[in-house]
């Protein structure tokens, strides 16, 4: 809901500052601001594997350390 709304804020004050409101051009800069600072600051962690568990499944997860280089 939070994105939707910096999006939102950050397209009609791009559009409206066009046509000479500044104060919108600042709204604009800072909603694009805070949705590039929520981008780069995301978690990282990527989904290897996704599957649907029924009743009755039995999964065994198995992890290990990282190769040393």
């Amino acid at each position: 809901m939070f994105e939707q709304l910096l999006s939102r804020l950050a397209s009609t004050g791009f559009r409206r500052s066009r046509s000479g409101s500044r104060i919108w051009l600042v709204i604009a800069s800072v909603a694009a601001g805070l949705r590039l600072l929520r981008y780069v600051s995301r978690h990282g962690d990527d989904v290897l594997y996704r599957t649907q568990v029924m009743p009755g499944d039995q999964f065994e997860i198995i992890t290990k350390a990282p190769n040393k280089r």
